[in-house]
């Protein structure tokens, strides 16, 4: 409850907001776009398009939520450095379970999360 109060009234509250309204908004993109994929070349490469923006999105998020923090731990330079540390980590976990994933359909879908939140 107290955290909840101080992250909507912390001084970072409306950057907050707009940072996780543009990741939201590039997940609604991305699965609607991997859908029309998907209806056209199948699933599987539906599900290599949302795994490969999930892999870019998930760290993103959180740097959303630490970096506007009241109280961030970490600097900025370190978020953004943690960021693609675990994007890269991300990447690998995926092709290591996954090694069949088409790589063009995870490349289109990790573009999407990177390029589209910037652009909102």
């Amino acid at each position: 409850m107290i955290l909840a109060r101080h992250a909507v009234s912390g001084p970072f509250a409306a950057t907050r907001k707009r940072l996780l309204k543009a990741v939201t908004t590039t997940l609604i993109v991305v699965g609607v776009v991997a859908g029309f994929v998907g209806a056209i070349r199948g699933v599987h490469i539906s599900l290599d398009m949302l795994l490969g923006a999930g892999v870019v999105l998930v760290p993103s998020g959180w740097v959303a939520l630490s970096l506007t923090a009241e109280r961030s731990a970490l600097s900025p330079l370190w978020l953004g450095l943690a960021r693609y540390g675990l994007a890269t980590v991300g990447f690998a976990v995926l092709f290591a379970l996954r090694p069949g994933s088409e790589p063009l359909a995870v490349l289109a879908g990790s573009a999407i999360a990177l390029l589209l939140p910037s652009a909102l």
